[in-house]
């Protein structure tokens, strides 16, 4: 509609019969008596002009003033479902405006002073109803008009929509004829079973062969191993103790397609269900469901998602804001040979070398943006290629100079020689920047101090900040660092060497704050870093700390009393290897939580608890080192363990090993118990199981470490022990 055009049509001034209506009084009345002041608020006309309906409304209050114009002026387009609003101003000029006819002002009938709120003589009232075709007529007939306009005119939008998405999922044919096949076989790893009738079941049935198996072994339920033909992981399932249908949860399996000039990833999402019968042959059952294509053309990509879209039932609906990200499918391959005939792009060779964030379309993106890719690929560089796919926008900065020319080592910033070298140790980022920094050096490091260097995630930059890259050479921290690695093999958690490399930095810059000669080796590499690291960390914040300690003394008098006077001692025990050794004095609990790094020493509930005898803290140790913090236990007095927490308040894999001994020293307790222990051990049974309930009722959640997101309840009645 052009507003210009518009503004020509006639003018549609107050009519005699308008001008008598706005006039008249009101009649009906308030609920509280009054009587209201005008029979109506706003008049109105209209009149077909050329293809328009036009409907002019004027207000009282202009009426009053003997300003017969109109207040608004109503254009509608009733053949081509569109409206407009011209709104005259108090200075005389127009605005334009887009609003239902009965937001033009605060329509709000039930306190205003009016019988009705438009007049309309019955011709222009019926007029709207036949040029419109609504179900009321007059002034509200016009707005009915006008909802529905915007209704069809959003209709008319979404069907643009959907039918070019339509248009564009025309070209998708069926999956690939093996695709089936292959997902039934290959989709579900991580929820494979070996189903038998019984113990003394010679084969089974392997949903991942989906055939009988002999089996190797006797099989155990519940208990995971590998299937003796397709080799991958399982487990068993005894169809004697599990008799119930199971559902595998859903797993993701794709395939790539040629798609016009281009190709499309489509997702699917997999279930399998095994019913009691699934010991024979190919009695699973399956469902599949496609939630997701993604289309790559040469002018670029676009991802659909099935959804309800606008609630108008279940179809393909493009996602505009879909995340260019990594999504972790299992792909189908044994296509790739076809549909990547004329692509150039590494996608297949990294999908067949392990690669496992899937989606092409992250994939081409990150070529995209790093050419380089699909030459490191294509070299044999894939440990490199996948790094630098996943997080090159992290790592890449300056590492890279693409507009090098004369072959990738150029490009890697290094030469033929050393690309070599990084092909042989299968090299990352970090060691491509070793490389580099070698080359920069004119020197040769040794390859493998540059994977110690890597694993510890020691970067060019950060040993040239580190104060120890001043005292010893790269060989010299390299050794130290695998022999540190050696004496922590025991403790869970990967990243070992870089956890030995933040406390040997920690532990040097300690030194230094306490004026310590860190040119003497026999300092800066201590035997075991790991305890002169806790030393030097217990020295200084028991220092820092004496007040505090102090205050504590005083404030929890019966417990430093009781661990005074050696009453405890009666809880310690030795067996060889290990032993259970009691503090002396919050000194000693101190000492103990700043070593560890938990809490012990901060939280006042553990002294409380000592002070009134609830529980007692004692210490786990090996017997060759009883001075060296190792595990702290928190026990009942009748023998009862309720926590078991080393460095970082975390139970490790060494613990398993001590189990028998804490058991070993239950038994002995339990023999030794006098009968203000056994007392003093019903209390604490009690205190226990309130506080598990008071627990439970607070829905309290760990929020940090390794139970992170874990009830604090359960963890606790995890970490229970006791005494059988």
């Amino acid at each position: 509609m052009r507003k210009s055009e518009l503004e020509k049509l006639r003018t549609l001034n107050a009519t005699p019969a308008m001008i008598k209506a706005l006039q008249e009084p009101g009649t009906k009345r308030y609920y509280g008596g009054k009587i209201n002041e005008e029979k109506y608020h706003l008049a109105a006309r209209c009149q077909q002009l050329g293809g328009y309906l036009k409907v002019s409304i004027c207000t009282k209050k202009d009426i009053s003033k003997k300003v017969y114009t109109p207040k608004w002026d109503i254009f509608i387009n009733y053949e081509g479902d569109e409206y407009i609003t011209r709104e005259r101003q108090q200075d005389g000029s127009y605005k334009w405006r887009k609003a239902y006819g009965y937001n033009l002002e605060d329509y709000t009938w039930y306190n205003k002073d009016w019988d009705e709120y438009v007049y309309m003589n019955p011709d222009s009232s019926s007029q709207i109803q036949k040029i419109l075709g609504t179900i009321k007529k007059g002034f509200w007939g016009m707005c009915e008009w006008q909802e529905g306009c915007k209704k069809r005119n959003e209709e008319k939008k979404i069907k643009k929509l959907t039918d070019q998405w339509d248009k564009d999922m025309q070209p998708i044919k069926d999956p690939p004829k093996g695709f089936e096949n292959w997902w039934h076989h290959n989709a579900f790893d991580g929820s494979n079973y070996i189903y038998y009738a019984s113990s003394k079941s010679t084969e089974g049935y392997c949903t991942s062969c989906i055939g009988r198996v002999k089996l190797p072994e006797k099989p155990t339920h519940n208990t995971e191993s590998r299937c003796p033909v397709c080799k991958k992981k399982v487990t068993y399932i005894s169809r004697a103790k599990k008799t119930q249908c199971i559902w595998t949860r859903a797993h993701d399996a794709s395939c790539i397609q040629r798609y016009k000039d281009g190709l499309v990833q489509r997702d699917f999402e997999v279930r399998r269900y095994d019913d009691k019968d699934a010991l024979s042959i190919n009695k699973s059952t399956y469902t599949i469901h496609e939630y997701r294509r993604t289309i790559v053309t040469a002018k670029g990509w676009g991802t659909y998602i099935y959804m309800d879209y606008r609630r108008r039932g279940m179809r393909w609906a493009a996602d505009p804001e879909a995340w260019v990200g990594k999504h972790y499918e299992t792909m189908y391959q044994k296509n790739f040979g076809q549909i990547f005939r004329k692509y150039k792009t590494a996608y297949p060779i990294a999908v067949k070398q392990g690669y496992k964030a899937a989606g092409l379309r992250y994939f081409l993106s990150q070529e995209h943006r790093y050419p380089a890719i699909e030459m490191v690929y294509k070299a044999g560089l894939y440990r490199l290629g996948n790094e630098m796919v996943n997080d090159g926008w992290l790592k890449l900065n300056g590492v890279l100079d693409n507009k090098a020319s004369g072959g990738l080592a150029k490009i890697l910033k290094i030469d033929n020689a050393r690309m070599k070298r990084l092909k042989n140790m299968n090299g990352n980022i970090e060691m491509l920047r070793w490389l580099q920094k070698e080359k920069q050096m004119n020197t040769i490091l040794r390859d493998c101090d540059i994977r110690t260097l890597t694993e510890a995630d020691i970067s060019p930059e950060v040993l040239e900040r580190s104060e120890i890259g001043k005292y010893l050479t790269i060989e010299k921290i390299c050794n130290y660092l695998n022999k540190q690695a050696e004496l922590r093999s025991s403790i869970k958690g990967h990243a070992l060497k870089t956890a030995i490399w933040r406390d040997w930095e920690d532990y040097v810059n300690m030194m230094i704050r306490q004026k310590m000669d860190c040119s003497k080796e026999i300092l800066l590499k201590p035997k075991d870093l790991t305890i002169a690291h806790n030393e030097l960390v217990a020295r200084i914040s028991m220092m820092d700390q004496k007040k505090e300690i102090s205050a504590k003394k005083k404030r929890f008098a019966s417990a430093q009393k009781l661990l005074e006077s050696g009453e405890l001692r009666k809880y310690e025990y030795d067996n060889g290897t290990y032993c259970i050794v009691a503090p002396r004095s919050i000194d000693d609990i101190y000492r103990e939580g700043i070593t560890l790094k938990h809490c012990i020493h901060t939280c006042d509930i553990y002294f409380q608890r000592i002070n009134i005898r609830e529980t007692y803290l004692l210490f786990l140790r090996h017997s060759a080192k009883p001075d060296t913090p190792w595990y702290t236990v928190e026990i009942e007095p009748g023998g009862n363990i309720r926590q078991k927490k080393s460095v970082l308040n975390e139970a490790y894999k060494d613990l398993n090993d001590a189990m028998p001994f804490l058991q070993e020293w239950q038994h002995w307790v339990k023999k030794n118990l006098s009968e203000e222990d056994k007392k003093l051990a019903e209390m604490s049974d009690k205190a226990r199981r309130e506080g598990y309930k008071k627990l439970r009722e607070e829905k309290k959640i760990i929020w940090h470490g390794s139970l992170q997101g874990t009830l604090l309840a359960d963890a606790l009645e995890s970490d229970f022990m006791e005494v059988i």
